[in-house]
């Protein structure tokens, strides 16, 4: 008898319930170990076939990924805290994960009208009052974003991620912490 619903599996297809703190020895392991800083993250093998590679990552709090791309893209399903799941698709080629590189805070900005006084030292002392004001006004901006910071940072808490990757496997490590750009085929060991 045929299978009545074409969209349908097979009554022999294999359904598959994997465990990730059972796997082999040589599908588990940590990754950010030969960097320097805070990389590290355990990560398991839970599925890789010719159609798809599924990797389970663990992030520790305090810890961060490493920048990396994914020549067909990644489907990644995320649980932060009490399993508050989120999911995201990177286009192949986007680099993501890692540290974000960050603008120029109000400090670097007031060390830049610092450097510049030379060139806006005048006999006017209308404008050298007007460049010490500016010039506390950025310190006082800099000390808000800190504080604006540390009350938005979310309580540590470890991360579980999923990530599913497709043919044909190829992932680009472009991060600053890495001494030159790197290309693994399969499953990421570093």
């Amino acid at each position: 008898m045929e299978n009545e619903h074409p969209e349908r599996p097979q009554a022999d297809a294999v359904s598959l319930h994997i465990n990730p703190y059972k796997l082999l020895p040589e599908q588990h392991g940590w990754r950010g170990l030969t960097i320097p800083g805070n990389h590290m993250r355990k990560w398991y093998t839970a599925l890789h076939n010719d159609t798809v590679l599924v990797t389970v990552l663990l992030l520790i709090p305090g810890e961060s990924g490493i920048r990396h791309s994914h020549e067909s893209g990644e489907l990644s399903v995320h649980f932060t805290g009490d399993l508050k799941p989120m999911i995201t698709w990177n286009p192949p080629g986007v680099v993501h994960g890692g540290a974000l590189a960050r603008g120029g805070t109000a400090q670097e900005a007031a060390a830049d009208l610092m450097d510049q006084t030379g060139s806006l030292e005048s006999d006017n002392p209308d404008i050298a009052k007007l460049v010490a004001h500016i010039t506390g006004l950025w310190q006082e901006m800099s000390q808000l974003q800190r504080q604006l910071q540390e009350q938005l940072q979310p309580e540590p808490t470890p991360r579980v991620l999923i990530d599913i990757l497709f043919p044909p496997f190829k992932t680009t490590i472009d991060d600053p912490a890495y001494p030159e750009n790197k290309t693994v085929v399969g499953q990421w060991y570093d």
